[in-house]
Protein backbone atom coordinates (compact mmCIF):
# COMPACT_ATOMS: atom_id res chain seq x y z
CA UNK A 1 0.00 0.00 0.00
CA UNK A 2 2.40 2.72 0.96
CA UNK A 3 4.20 2.22 -2.60
CA UNK A 4 1.10 3.17 -4.23
CA UNK A 5 1.35 6.40 -2.10
CA UNK A 6 4.51 7.08 -3.52
CA UNK A 7 3.67 6.58 -7.09
CA UNK A 8 1.14 9.16 -6.43
CA UNK A 9 3.68 11.22 -4.92
CA UNK A 10 5.85 10.66 -8.17
CA UNK A 11 3.14 11.43 -10.81
CA UNK A 12 3.60 14.84 -11.05
CA UNK A 13 7.49 14.18 -11.33
CA UNK A 14 6.72 11.61 -14.18
CA UNK A 15 4.63 13.95 -16.24
CA UNK A 16 7.81 16.34 -15.48
CA UNK A 17 10.37 13.83 -17.16
CA UNK A 18 7.93 13.28 -19.95
CA UNK A 19 7.83 16.64 -20.81
CA UNK A 20 10.81 17.30 -20.84
CA UNK A 21 11.82 14.28 -23.14
CA UNK A 22 9.17 15.07 -25.38
CA UNK A 23 10.65 18.82 -26.09
CA UNK A 24 14.07 16.98 -26.81
CA UNK A 25 15.26 18.02 -29.99
CA UNK A 26 15.11 15.62 -32.72
CA UNK A 27 16.10 15.33 -36.43
CA UNK A 28 13.36 16.21 -39.48
CA UNK A 29 15.50 14.75 -42.11
CA UNK A 30 15.39 11.53 -43.70
CA UNK A 31 12.35 9.03 -45.11
CA UNK A 32 9.28 7.27 -42.71
CA UNK A 33 10.52 4.42 -42.59
CA UNK A 34 14.22 5.61 -41.04
CA UNK A 35 12.15 7.47 -38.62
CA UNK A 36 9.95 4.33 -37.55
CA UNK A 37 13.99 2.15 -37.56
CA UNK A 38 15.08 5.14 -35.23
CA UNK A 39 12.14 5.58 -33.48
CA UNK A 40 11.90 2.10 -32.39
CA UNK A 41 15.68 1.89 -31.61
CA UNK A 42 15.00 4.25 -29.08
CA UNK A 43 11.74 3.63 -27.83
CA UNK A 44 14.11 1.50 -24.59
CA UNK A 45 16.04 4.59 -24.02
CA UNK A 46 13.43 6.45 -24.08
CA UNK A 47 11.48 4.58 -21.48
CA UNK A 48 14.60 4.08 -19.94
CA UNK A 49 15.22 7.50 -18.66
CA UNK A 50 11.60 7.99 -17.79
CA UNK A 51 12.18 5.62 -15.16
CA UNK A 52 15.99 7.12 -14.36
CA UNK A 53 14.68 10.25 -13.81
CA UNK A 54 11.13 8.83 -11.94
CA UNK A 55 12.49 6.87 -9.30
CA UNK A 56 15.51 9.59 -8.47
CA UNK A 57 12.79 12.17 -7.75
CA UNK A 58 13.67 12.10 -4.34
CA UNK A 59 15.53 9.75 -1.53
CA UNK A 60 12.73 7.85 -0.32
CA UNK A 61 11.43 6.96 -3.88
CA UNK A 62 15.07 5.75 -4.80
CA UNK A 63 14.87 3.78 -1.65
CA UNK A 64 12.31 2.02 -2.10
CA UNK A 65 12.81 1.65 -5.91
CA UNK A 66 16.47 0.27 -6.17
CA UNK A 67 18.56 -1.25 -3.74
CA UNK A 68 21.54 -0.71 -6.46
CA UNK A 69 20.86 2.78 -8.39
CA UNK A 70 24.47 2.71 -10.00
CA UNK A 71 23.83 -0.24 -11.37
CA UNK A 72 21.32 1.38 -13.65
CA UNK A 73 23.21 5.29 -14.14
CA UNK A 74 21.80 6.64 -11.16
CA UNK A 75 23.90 8.45 -8.89
CA UNK A 76 23.01 7.25 -5.41
CA UNK A 77 22.44 10.80 -3.88
CA UNK A 78 18.60 12.17 -4.17
CA UNK A 79 17.46 15.05 -2.45
CA UNK A 80 14.33 15.74 -0.07
CA UNK A 81 10.31 15.87 -0.99
CA UNK A 82 9.99 18.99 -3.07
CA UNK A 83 7.48 21.78 -1.57
CA UNK A 84 4.22 21.11 -3.44
CA UNK A 85 3.24 24.07 -5.71
CA UNK A 86 0.48 25.20 -7.77
CA UNK A 87 2.31 27.00 -10.07
CA UNK A 88 4.79 24.50 -11.39
CA UNK A 89 1.61 22.06 -11.80
CA UNK A 90 -0.46 24.50 -13.74
CA UNK A 91 2.70 24.90 -15.91
CA UNK A 92 3.30 21.44 -16.62
CA UNK A 93 -0.24 20.47 -17.03
CA UNK A 94 -0.42 22.30 -20.46
CA UNK A 95 2.11 19.97 -21.84
CA UNK A 96 0.86 16.44 -22.03
CA UNK A 97 -0.39 16.87 -25.54
CA UNK A 98 3.31 17.39 -26.38
CA UNK A 99 4.33 13.88 -23.97
CA UNK A 100 1.35 12.14 -26.07
CA UNK A 101 3.04 13.86 -29.30
CA UNK A 102 5.95 12.00 -28.63
CA UNK A 103 5.35 8.84 -27.46
CA UNK A 104 3.16 8.33 -30.64
CA UNK A 105 6.34 9.32 -32.50
CA UNK A 106 7.18 5.61 -31.74
CA UNK A 107 5.76 2.90 -34.37
CA UNK A 108 4.07 0.62 -31.85
CA UNK A 109 3.74 -2.02 -35.27
CA UNK A 110 7.48 -3.09 -34.37
CA UNK A 111 7.45 -3.03 -30.86
CA UNK A 112 8.09 -6.39 -28.88
CA UNK A 113 4.59 -7.46 -27.05
CA UNK A 114 5.80 -6.25 -23.70
CA UNK A 115 7.02 -3.17 -25.16
CA UNK A 116 3.44 -2.56 -26.35
CA UNK A 117 1.56 -3.22 -23.18
CA UNK A 118 4.01 -0.45 -21.95
CA UNK A 119 3.56 1.74 -24.67
CA UNK A 120 -0.55 1.28 -24.35
CA UNK A 121 -0.29 1.55 -20.19
CA UNK A 122 2.16 4.80 -20.60
CA UNK A 123 -0.70 6.46 -23.07
CA UNK A 124 -3.35 5.28 -20.63
CA UNK A 125 -1.60 7.25 -17.67
CA UNK A 126 -0.65 10.20 -19.53
CA UNK A 127 -4.31 10.50 -21.35
CA UNK A 128 -5.90 10.20 -17.49
CA UNK A 129 -3.40 12.81 -16.62
CA UNK A 130 -4.56 14.65 -19.17
CA UNK A 131 -8.10 14.51 -18.03
CA UNK A 132 -6.82 15.45 -14.59
CA UNK A 133 -5.67 18.65 -15.14
CA UNK A 134 -8.85 20.49 -14.39
CA UNK A 135 -9.59 18.54 -10.92
CA UNK A 136 -5.66 19.29 -9.45
CA UNK A 137 -7.13 21.49 -6.11
CA UNK A 138 -9.42 18.24 -5.26
CA UNK A 139 -6.53 16.05 -5.01
CA UNK A 140 -6.00 14.69 -0.90
CA UNK A 141 -1.80 15.04 -0.07
CA UNK A 142 -3.14 14.00 3.47
CA UNK A 143 -6.46 11.69 4.20
CA UNK A 144 -6.38 9.69 7.73
CA UNK A 145 -5.48 6.34 5.97
CA UNK A 146 -3.82 6.47 2.42
CA UNK A 147 -1.90 10.54 3.15
CA UNK A 148 1.60 10.49 3.31
CA UNK A 149 1.16 11.81 6.83
CA UNK A 150 -0.05 8.74 7.85
CA UNK A 151 2.56 6.06 6.29
CA UNK A 152 5.58 8.09 6.57
CA UNK A 153 6.10 6.66 9.58
CA UNK A 154 6.42 3.07 8.16
CA UNK A 155 8.32 4.18 5.35
CA UNK A 156 10.68 5.65 7.48
CA UNK A 157 11.23 3.18 9.78
CA UNK A 158 11.74 0.50 6.81
CA UNK A 159 14.06 2.69 5.13
CA UNK A 160 17.18 0.42 4.52
CA UNK A 161 21.03 1.84 4.65
CA UNK A 162 23.01 -0.03 2.34
CA UNK A 163 25.92 2.64 1.78
CA UNK A 164 26.85 6.10 3.10
CA UNK A 165 24.93 7.89 0.88
CA UNK A 166 21.41 6.26 1.75
CA UNK A 167 21.89 7.56 5.78
CA UNK A 168 22.46 10.68 4.76
CA UNK A 169 19.87 10.68 2.08
CA UNK A 170 17.87 9.58 4.81
CA UNK A 171 18.78 12.62 6.92
CA UNK A 172 18.29 14.91 3.83
CA UNK A 173 14.64 13.45 3.51
CA UNK A 174 13.92 14.19 7.23
CA UNK A 175 15.29 17.62 6.71
CA UNK A 176 12.69 18.20 3.63
CA UNK A 177 9.73 17.33 5.83
CA UNK A 178 9.01 20.55 7.67
CA UNK A 179 8.51 22.80 4.22
CA UNK A 180 7.07 19.88 2.52
CA UNK A 181 4.21 20.11 5.39
CA UNK A 182 4.25 23.35 5.39
CA UNK A 183 3.46 23.29 1.79
CA UNK A 184 0.37 21.34 1.73
CA UNK A 185 -0.83 24.10 4.67
CA UNK A 186 -0.88 26.43 1.39
CA UNK A 187 -2.27 23.94 -0.46
CA UNK A 188 -5.24 24.40 1.41
CA UNK A 189 -5.33 27.92 1.63
CA UNK A 190 -5.29 27.32 -2.31
CA UNK A 191 -8.50 24.71 -1.58
CA UNK A 192 -9.97 27.00 0.35
CA UNK A 193 -10.28 29.70 -1.64
CA UNK A 194 -11.56 27.39 -4.51
CA UNK A 195 -14.23 25.63 -1.93
CA UNK A 196 -12.58 22.67 -2.21
CA UNK A 197 -10.62 21.84 1.24
CA UNK A 198 -11.66 18.64 2.54
CA UNK A 199 -14.94 18.10 4.98
CA UNK A 200 -14.83 19.12 8.69
CA UNK A 201 -14.48 15.23 9.54
CA UNK A 202 -11.95 14.42 7.52
CA UNK A 203 -9.87 17.17 8.79
CA UNK A 204 -10.43 16.42 11.92
CA UNK A 205 -9.82 13.07 11.37
CA UNK A 206 -6.39 13.82 10.34
CA UNK A 207 -5.96 16.33 12.78
CA UNK A 208 -6.88 13.84 15.57
CA UNK A 209 -4.43 11.12 14.18
CA UNK A 210 -1.28 13.81 14.03
CA UNK A 211 -2.23 14.65 17.85
CA UNK A 212 -2.28 10.89 18.55
CA UNK A 213 0.80 9.90 16.99
CA UNK A 214 2.44 12.83 18.64
CA UNK A 215 0.90 12.56 22.28
CA UNK A 216 1.79 8.93 21.96
CA UNK A 217 5.30 9.48 21.25
CA UNK A 218 5.23 7.21 17.94
CA UNK A 219 7.52 8.96 16.66
CA UNK A 220 10.06 6.74 19.06
CA UNK A 221 9.42 4.08 16.58
CA UNK A 222 12.13 6.39 14.70
CA UNK A 223 14.80 5.99 16.98
CA UNK A 224 14.78 2.52 17.74
CA UNK A 225 14.38 1.47 13.82
CA UNK A 226 17.14 3.63 13.06
CA UNK A 227 19.21 1.94 16.21
CA UNK A 228 18.74 -1.60 14.84
CA UNK A 229 18.94 -0.58 11.08
CA UNK A 230 22.31 1.55 11.76
CA UNK A 231 24.23 -1.12 13.72
CA UNK A 232 23.73 -3.75 11.34
CA UNK A 233 25.88 -1.41 8.86
CA UNK A 234 28.95 -3.23 8.32
CA UNK A 235 30.82 -0.45 5.94
CA UNK A 236 30.86 2.15 9.57
CA UNK A 237 32.71 2.21 12.62
CA UNK A 238 31.63 2.43 16.06
CA UNK A 239 32.54 6.27 16.14
CA UNK A 240 30.10 7.13 13.26
CA UNK A 241 27.46 5.04 14.30
CA UNK A 242 27.42 6.56 17.80
CA UNK A 243 27.58 10.21 15.49
CA UNK A 244 24.65 9.58 12.87
CA UNK A 245 22.02 8.27 16.09
CA UNK A 246 23.03 11.07 17.74
CA UNK A 247 22.15 13.26 14.15
CA UNK A 248 19.09 11.11 13.67
CA UNK A 249 17.54 11.86 17.45
CA UNK A 250 18.28 15.21 16.50
CA UNK A 251 16.41 15.35 13.64
CA UNK A 252 13.49 13.69 14.69
CA UNK A 253 12.96 15.65 17.57
CA UNK A 254 13.64 18.96 15.75
CA UNK A 255 12.64 18.60 12.11
CA UNK A 256 10.31 15.44 12.23
CA UNK A 257 8.09 16.13 15.77
CA UNK A 258 8.00 19.91 15.05
CA UNK A 259 6.49 19.33 11.22
CA UNK A 260 3.48 17.40 12.65
CA UNK A 261 2.76 19.79 15.58
CA UNK A 262 2.79 22.85 13.05
CA UNK A 263 0.60 20.55 10.90
CA UNK A 264 -1.63 19.72 13.90
CA UNK A 265 -1.74 23.28 14.37
CA UNK A 266 -2.19 24.50 10.70
CA UNK A 267 -4.97 21.54 10.13
CA UNK A 268 -7.14 22.89 13.26
CA UNK A 269 -6.95 26.61 11.85
CA UNK A 270 -8.64 25.37 9.11
CA UNK A 271 -11.30 23.80 10.69
CA UNK A 272 -13.96 26.38 10.49
CA UNK A 273 -13.20 26.71 6.90
CA UNK A 274 -14.11 23.31 6.29
CA UNK A 275 -17.71 22.58 4.99
CA UNK A 276 -19.44 19.96 6.53
CA UNK A 277 -20.27 17.48 3.85
CA UNK A 278 -17.48 15.76 2.42
CA UNK A 279 -19.49 14.05 -0.60
CA UNK A 280 -17.75 14.44 -3.74
CA UNK A 281 -21.29 15.75 -5.61
CA UNK A 282 -21.23 18.73 -3.36
CA UNK A 283 -18.57 20.45 -4.52
CA UNK A 284 -18.45 22.24 -8.11
CA UNK A 285 -17.29 20.18 -10.49
CA UNK A 286 -17.19 17.06 -7.84
CA UNK A 287 -19.05 15.12 -10.11
CA UNK A 288 -17.23 15.65 -13.32
CA UNK A 289 -13.90 14.65 -10.82
CA UNK A 290 -15.64 11.45 -9.15
CA UNK A 291 -15.79 10.10 -12.85
CA UNK A 292 -12.64 11.06 -13.44
CA UNK A 293 -11.34 9.69 -9.92
CA UNK A 294 -13.70 6.44 -10.69
CA UNK A 295 -11.73 5.48 -13.86
CA UNK A 296 -7.93 6.59 -11.90
CA UNK A 297 -8.87 4.47 -9.50
CA UNK A 298 -10.21 1.35 -10.39
CA UNK A 299 -8.72 1.25 -13.96
CA UNK A 300 -11.87 0.13 -15.86
CA UNK A 301 -13.61 1.75 -18.85
CA UNK A 302 -16.79 1.27 -17.77
CA UNK A 303 -18.37 4.71 -15.65
CA UNK A 304 -20.14 4.33 -12.19
CA UNK A 305 -23.74 4.15 -13.79
CA UNK A 306 -22.58 1.27 -15.92
CA UNK A 307 -20.90 -0.73 -12.64
CA UNK A 308 -23.71 0.71 -10.48
CA UNK A 309 -26.17 -1.69 -12.50
CA UNK A 310 -23.21 -4.55 -12.65
CA UNK A 311 -22.35 -4.64 -8.52
CA UNK A 312 -26.66 -4.27 -7.66
CA UNK A 313 -26.92 -7.08 -10.08
CA UNK A 314 -23.97 -9.09 -8.74
CA UNK A 315 -25.13 -8.48 -4.98
CA UNK A 316 -28.47 -9.77 -6.20
CA UNK A 317 -26.83 -12.73 -7.41
CA UNK A 318 -24.76 -13.71 -4.36
CA UNK A 319 -27.14 -12.94 -2.28
CA UNK A 320 -29.87 -15.67 -3.80
CA UNK A 321 -26.87 -17.83 -3.81
CA UNK A 322 -26.52 -17.76 -0.09
CA UNK A 323 -30.54 -18.37 0.33
CA UNK A 324 -29.93 -21.36 -1.85
CA UNK A 325 -27.21 -22.87 0.10
CA UNK A 326 -29.44 -21.58 3.52
CA UNK A 327 -32.48 -23.32 2.02
CA UNK A 328 -30.65 -26.70 1.06
CA UNK A 329 -28.95 -27.33 4.30
CA UNK A 330 -28.50 -24.55 6.89
CA UNK A 331 -25.57 -26.21 9.03
CA UNK A 332 -23.51 -25.20 6.53
CA UNK A 333 -23.26 -22.25 8.11
CA UNK A 334 -22.58 -23.19 11.23
CA UNK A 335 -18.68 -23.86 11.28
CA UNK A 336 -17.65 -20.97 9.48
CA UNK A 337 -16.52 -18.50 12.10
CA UNK A 338 -14.17 -21.18 13.13
CA UNK A 339 -10.82 -19.50 12.00
CA UNK A 340 -8.53 -22.32 10.24
CA UNK A 341 -5.04 -20.99 11.16
CA UNK A 342 -6.05 -20.49 15.66
CA UNK A 343 -2.51 -21.94 17.10
CA UNK A 344 -0.51 -20.98 13.41
CA UNK A 345 1.95 -17.99 13.77
CA UNK A 346 1.67 -15.84 10.68
CA UNK A 347 4.94 -17.14 9.30
CA UNK A 348 3.12 -20.66 9.24
CA UNK A 349 -0.05 -19.65 7.80
CA UNK A 350 2.18 -18.18 4.66
CA UNK A 351 3.97 -21.43 4.51
CA UNK A 352 1.04 -23.66 4.01
CA UNK A 353 -0.43 -20.86 1.20
CA UNK A 354 3.05 -20.95 -0.59
CA UNK A 355 2.31 -24.73 -0.86
CA UNK A 356 -1.34 -24.85 -1.31
CA UNK A 357 -1.47 -22.46 -3.97
CA UNK A 358 0.72 -24.89 -6.98
CA UNK A 359 -1.84 -26.30 -8.40
CA UNK A 360 -3.52 -23.02 -9.12
CA UNK A 361 -1.17 -20.44 -10.05
CA UNK A 362 2.42 -20.39 -11.68
CA UNK A 363 5.50 -21.56 -9.71
CA UNK A 364 7.60 -18.40 -8.41
CA UNK A 365 11.07 -17.91 -7.19
CA UNK A 366 11.34 -18.46 -3.45
CA UNK A 367 11.67 -15.17 -1.61
CA UNK A 368 12.19 -14.24 2.40
CA UNK A 369 9.31 -12.51 3.92
CA UNK A 370 9.14 -10.84 7.61
CA UNK A 371 5.66 -10.59 9.32
CA UNK A 372 5.31 -7.22 11.65
CA UNK A 373 3.11 -5.51 13.59
CA UNK A 374 2.15 -2.16 12.80
CA UNK A 375 3.55 0.44 16.10
CA UNK A 376 0.79 0.82 18.68
CA UNK A 377 0.73 4.90 17.62
CA UNK A 378 -0.72 4.04 14.61
CA UNK A 379 -2.97 1.38 14.52
CA UNK A 380 -5.86 3.80 14.59
CA UNK A 381 -5.12 4.96 11.13
CA UNK A 382 -3.64 2.50 8.92
CA UNK A 383 -5.16 -0.85 7.14
CA UNK A 384 -5.78 -4.37 8.51
CA UNK A 385 -2.43 -4.92 7.20
CA UNK A 386 -0.30 -4.52 4.39
CA UNK A 387 2.89 -5.05 1.83
CA UNK A 388 5.72 -3.12 1.43
CA UNK A 389 6.57 -3.37 -1.90
CA UNK A 390 10.79 -4.06 -1.99
CA UNK A 391 12.91 -2.81 -4.21
CA UNK A 392 13.22 -3.85 -8.11
CA UNK A 393 16.45 -5.29 -7.76
CA UNK A 394 16.04 -6.82 -4.50
CA UNK A 395 12.92 -8.79 -4.03
CA UNK A 396 14.11 -12.09 -2.56
CA UNK A 397 12.98 -9.82 1.20
CA UNK A 398 9.52 -8.62 1.46
CA UNK A 399 7.66 -6.87 4.58
CA UNK A 400 4.07 -7.71 5.64
CA UNK A 401 3.12 -5.48 8.61
CA UNK A 402 -0.45 -6.77 10.43
CA UNK A 403 -2.50 -3.87 12.75
CA UNK A 404 -3.31 -5.45 15.73
CA UNK A 405 -5.76 -2.90 16.20
CA UNK A 406 -9.13 -4.03 18.11
CA UNK A 407 -11.18 -2.83 15.38
CA UNK A 408 -10.07 -5.80 12.95
CA UNK A 409 -10.30 -8.13 15.82
CA UNK A 410 -12.61 -10.26 13.69
CA UNK A 411 -10.66 -9.82 10.86
CA UNK A 412 -9.64 -13.47 9.37
CA UNK A 413 -5.97 -13.39 9.51
CA UNK A 414 -5.25 -16.28 7.22
CA UNK A 415 -7.86 -14.55 4.36
CA UNK A 416 -5.89 -11.59 5.01
CA UNK A 417 -2.20 -13.13 4.26
CA UNK A 418 -3.60 -14.46 1.29
CA UNK A 419 -4.23 -10.68 0.20
CA UNK A 420 -1.15 -9.90 1.12
CA UNK A 421 1.39 -12.38 0.49
CA UNK A 422 0.28 -15.61 -1.49
CA UNK A 423 -1.44 -15.84 -3.81
CA UNK A 424 -1.79 -12.04 -3.57
CA UNK A 425 0.47 -8.93 -3.28
CA UNK A 426 3.79 -10.58 -2.57
CA UNK A 427 3.17 -13.60 -5.08
CA UNK A 428 1.71 -11.18 -7.24
CA UNK A 429 5.25 -8.79 -7.36
CA UNK A 430 7.60 -11.43 -7.20
CA UNK A 431 6.48 -13.10 -10.55
CA UNK A 432 5.91 -9.43 -12.15
CA UNK A 433 10.01 -8.89 -11.18
CA UNK A 434 11.14 -12.33 -12.68
CA UNK A 435 9.23 -11.22 -16.15
CA UNK A 436 12.30 -8.38 -16.99
CA UNK A 437 9.31 -6.10 -18.27
CA UNK A 438 10.75 -2.85 -19.44
CA UNK A 439 11.81 -0.62 -16.50
CA UNK A 440 9.40 2.01 -16.96
CA UNK A 441 6.66 -0.78 -16.45
CA UNK A 442 7.37 -0.55 -12.46
CA UNK A 443 7.07 2.89 -12.37
CA UNK A 444 3.50 3.23 -13.73
CA UNK A 445 0.79 2.74 -10.78
CA UNK A 446 -2.38 0.89 -11.65
CA UNK A 447 -4.47 0.29 -8.27
CA UNK A 448 -7.31 -1.39 -10.10
CA UNK A 449 -4.76 -4.15 -10.85
CA UNK A 450 -3.06 -4.90 -7.97
CA UNK A 451 -5.69 -4.56 -5.25
CA UNK A 452 -8.06 -6.33 -7.49
CA UNK A 453 -5.57 -9.11 -7.99
CA UNK A 454 -5.18 -9.21 -4.21
CA UNK A 455 -9.31 -9.48 -3.18
CA UNK A 456 -9.26 -12.34 -6.25
CA UNK A 457 -6.42 -14.09 -4.82
CA UNK A 458 -8.15 -13.44 -1.35
CA UNK A 459 -11.85 -14.50 -2.01
CA UNK A 460 -9.81 -17.60 -4.18
CA UNK A 461 -8.02 -18.64 -1.04
CA UNK A 462 -11.21 -20.06 0.74
CA UNK A 463 -10.73 -22.91 -1.01
CA UNK A 464 -7.09 -23.50 1.09
CA UNK A 465 -8.86 -23.47 4.12
CA UNK A 466 -9.76 -27.01 4.53
CA UNK A 467 -14.00 -26.56 4.01
CA UNK A 468 -16.08 -28.23 1.76
CA UNK A 469 -17.38 -26.89 -1.59
CA UNK A 470 -20.17 -25.62 -0.16
CA UNK A 471 -18.56 -23.95 2.61
CA UNK A 472 -16.25 -22.12 0.17
CA UNK A 473 -19.13 -21.02 -1.85
CA UNK A 474 -20.57 -19.77 1.02
CA UNK A 475 -17.66 -17.91 2.43
CA UNK A 476 -17.43 -16.31 -1.36
CA UNK A 477 -20.37 -15.33 -2.14
CA UNK A 478 -20.41 -13.72 1.69
CA UNK A 479 -17.28 -11.56 0.61
CA UNK A 480 -18.77 -10.67 -2.88
CA UNK A 481 -21.77 -9.21 -1.11
CA UNK A 482 -19.96 -7.06 1.47
CA UNK A 483 -17.40 -5.75 -1.64
CA UNK A 484 -20.63 -4.93 -3.61
CA UNK A 485 -22.32 -2.86 -0.54
CA UNK A 486 -18.89 -0.96 -0.45
CA UNK A 487 -18.73 -0.47 -4.13
CA UNK A 488 -22.25 0.77 -4.65
CA UNK A 489 -21.99 2.82 -0.82
CA UNK A 490 -19.03 5.10 -3.15
CA UNK A 491 -20.96 5.44 -6.02
CA UNK A 492 -24.16 6.18 -3.71
CA UNK A 493 -21.86 8.81 -1.22
CA UNK A 494 -19.85 10.48 -4.15
CA UNK A 495 -22.11 10.71 -7.33
CA UNK A 496 -25.62 10.24 -5.94
CA UNK A 497 -25.28 12.63 -2.52
CA UNK A 498 -26.39 9.82 -0.39
CA UNK A 499 -26.35 10.99 3.29
CA UNK A 500 -25.32 8.79 6.49
CA UNK A 501 -28.98 7.77 6.87
CA UNK A 502 -29.31 6.62 3.44
CA UNK A 503 -26.14 4.42 3.84
CA UNK A 504 -27.72 2.80 7.24
CA UNK A 505 -30.95 2.62 4.83
CA UNK A 506 -29.53 0.55 2.28
CA UNK A 507 -27.61 -1.34 4.35
CA UNK A 508 -30.92 -2.59 6.30
CA UNK A 509 -31.96 -3.49 3.34
CA UNK A 510 -29.17 -6.17 2.72
CA UNK A 511 -28.25 -7.75 5.89
CA UNK A 512 -28.28 -7.06 9.72
CA UNK A 513 -26.13 -3.71 10.39
CA UNK A 514 -26.16 -1.35 13.48
CA UNK A 515 -26.11 2.06 12.96
CA UNK A 516 -21.88 2.37 14.68
CA UNK A 517 -21.24 0.43 11.49
CA UNK A 518 -22.87 2.11 9.02
CA UNK A 519 -21.83 5.37 10.26
CA UNK A 520 -18.18 3.89 10.46
CA UNK A 521 -18.17 3.35 6.40
CA UNK A 522 -19.58 6.42 5.69
CA UNK A 523 -16.98 8.19 7.08
CA UNK A 524 -14.70 5.78 5.52
CA UNK A 525 -16.00 6.15 2.31
CA UNK A 526 -16.23 10.59 3.15
CA UNK A 527 -12.33 10.58 4.05
CA UNK A 528 -11.04 7.94 1.69
CA UNK A 529 -13.30 8.84 -2.10
CA UNK A 530 -12.90 5.83 -3.92
CA UNK A 531 -10.92 3.97 -2.10
CA UNK A 532 -12.79 0.66 -2.01
CA UNK A 533 -13.36 1.23 -5.96
CA UNK A 534 -9.99 -0.28 -6.74
CA UNK A 535 -10.60 -3.79 -4.52
CA UNK A 536 -14.67 -4.08 -5.56
CA UNK A 537 -14.47 -2.83 -9.32
CA UNK A 538 -10.49 -4.40 -9.34
CA UNK A 539 -12.16 -7.82 -8.60
CA UNK A 540 -14.92 -7.46 -10.48
CA UNK A 541 -13.03 -7.15 -13.93
CA UNK A 542 -10.46 -9.88 -13.14
CA UNK A 543 -13.83 -11.87 -12.43
CA UNK A 544 -15.16 -10.72 -15.79
CA UNK A 545 -11.78 -11.26 -17.81
CA UNK A 546 -12.03 -14.92 -16.33
CA UNK A 547 -15.59 -15.50 -17.66
CA UNK A 548 -14.27 -14.38 -20.77
CA UNK A 549 -11.27 -16.66 -21.10
CA UNK A 550 -14.13 -19.65 -19.98
CA UNK A 551 -16.42 -18.75 -22.76
CA UNK A 552 -13.67 -18.49 -25.55
CA UNK A 553 -11.86 -21.53 -24.70
CA UNK A 554 -14.56 -23.80 -23.29
CA UNK A 555 -13.45 -27.40 -22.11
CA UNK A 556 -9.40 -26.34 -22.44
CA UNK A 557 -9.88 -23.77 -20.03
CA UNK A 558 -6.81 -23.67 -17.21
CA UNK A 559 -7.38 -21.88 -13.63
CA UNK A 560 -2.98 -21.93 -14.08
CA UNK A 561 -3.07 -20.53 -17.41
CA UNK A 562 -5.34 -17.98 -17.00
CA UNK A 563 -3.39 -16.91 -14.05
CA UNK A 564 -0.06 -16.88 -15.81
CA UNK A 565 -1.91 -14.89 -18.38
CA UNK A 566 -3.13 -12.20 -16.20
CA UNK A 567 0.08 -12.31 -14.14
CA UNK A 568 2.27 -11.76 -17.11
CA UNK A 569 1.21 -9.07 -18.86
CA UNK A 570 1.78 -7.22 -15.63
CA UNK A 571 -0.06 -4.52 -13.41
CA UNK A 572 -1.94 -2.55 -16.42
CA UNK A 573 -5.35 -0.49 -17.11
CA UNK A 574 -7.88 -3.08 -17.73
CA UNK A 575 -8.85 -2.02 -21.24
CA UNK A 576 -5.17 -3.24 -22.10
CA UNK A 577 -5.30 -6.26 -20.12
CA UNK A 578 -8.13 -7.53 -22.42
CA UNK A 579 -6.76 -6.15 -26.04
CA UNK A 580 -3.47 -8.16 -24.95
CA UNK A 581 -6.28 -11.38 -23.77
CA UNK A 582 -7.60 -10.68 -27.01
CA UNK A 583 -4.53 -11.19 -29.13
CA UNK A 584 -3.22 -14.38 -27.82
Amino acid sequence: MPVNAMKRYLALFLTLCLILCSCAPGGSNGSASDKNSHSNTSFQEYTDALFRESVSSDALSLNYSLAHPENYGISKTAGGFPPLSVSETAQVSSEYENALAKLESFDRSSLSESEKILYDNLKHTLEMNQKGEDFFLFSRPFSPVTGLQAQLPVLLAEYTFDCREDIENYFTLLRSIPSYFESVLVFYDHQEKAGLLPCRSTMSHILEQCQTFLSDKGWKLLLTSFRSRIEACDFIDQEEMLRYRKENKSLIKKEFVHAYENLAAGLNSRLDSCPENGALCSYQNGEQYYRYLFADESGSSRGPEEYLKLLKAQLKKSKETLLAYAKKDASLFANLNLSPGKGLTPEQQLEHLTTAIKDDFPEIKEVGYKVSYVDPSLEDYLSPAFYLTPPLDAYDENAIYINGSDRFAGTDLFTTLAHEGYPGHLYQNVYDRSQNHPLLSYALNFNGYTEGWATYAEIYSYKYLGYKKEEIGILRNNMIVSLCLYGICDIGIHLLGWSADDVYAFLLQNGSYDRETSDSLYENIIDEPGSYLKYTIGYMEFARLKKTAKSHQGDSFSEKEFHRYVLSAGPSAFSVLEDHLTDQ
